[in-house]
C-alpha cells in the first residue's frame, strides 16, 4: 500500500512538472508571437529623437516576392508617396550593405526636412546628393546626407538575397 502512494505521489509530481513546463513552453511561445507584430526598430536623428510612423505601407514587389515597408510620418516621405506608384524600379548593391534605386527622372524631394541621419538596418532613406532612394539591408553610419522614409516591416531578406542587379514595382498599400 505504501508503495501505490508513493508511486501515485511521484506520477502525481512528474505530470505537475510537465504542466508547468508547457505552460513555460506555451508563454515563449506566445510572446514570440507578440514580437512578430512589434514595431520595427528606428535609427535616430542628430539630437536623439526618432521618427514617427504614419500608418501607411507600402509594397514592394520583386520576383514575385513581397517587401512590405513602413512609412515614416514626414514631409520627405509625403512627397515620396505622391510619386506612387513606381514601376520597373531598377536597384543594384552597394557596398554589401544597400540596395539604392537607380533615378532617371526627377530627384526625390526632402522637403522642409533637414538631412541628417543615422539608419538602422531595413531603413529606406533618401541620399540628398543624389535625390535617390536606398534600403539598408545592413548597418550603416550616421551621414549628414540621408533623410528617413520608412523601414521594412517584412521581407529584407528578398533585397539582401539579390546579389545581381533586379528591378522592382512600388505601390501603396490600401
Amino acid at each position: 500500500m505504501k508503495m501505490v502512494r508513493m508511486l501515485v505521489g511521484m506520477l502525481g509530481g512528474m505530470a505537475l512538472m510537465l504542466s508547468a513546463c508547457g505552460s513555460q513552453a506555451d508563454q515563449v511561445q506566445e510572446s514570440e508571437k507578440g514580437s512578430s507584430n512589434s514595431v520595427p526598430a528606428t535609427g535616430t536623428y542628430p539630437d536623439g529623437s526618432t521618427p514617427q510612423f504614419s500608418g501607411k505601407r507600402l509594397r514592394l514587389t520583386v520576383d514575385g516576392n513581397e517587401v512590405i515597408i513602413a512609412m515614416y510620418d514626414n514631409t520627405a516621405a509625403d512627397a515620396y508617396l505622391e510619386r506612387l506608384p513606381l514601376d520597373n524600379v531598377e536597384f543594384y548593391d552597394l557596398s554589401g550593405i544597400e540596395k539604392p534605386a537607380r533615378n532617371d527622372g526627377a530627384p526625390f524631394s526632402i522637403a522642409d526636412e533637414d538631412p541628417g541621419y543615422d539608419p538602422v538596418t531595413g531603413e529606406m532613406v533618401i541620399y540628398r546628393p543624389w535625390g535617390s532612394f536606398t534600403i539598408f539591408y545592413e548597418d550603416f553610419r550616421h551621414s549628414n546626407e540621408l533623410v528617413p522614409l520608412g523601414v521594412v516591416e517584412s521581407g529584407l531578406e528578398v533585397l539582401s538575397g539579390e546579389e545581381d542587379d533586379f528591378t522592382g514595382t512600388i505601390e501603396f498599400m490600401e
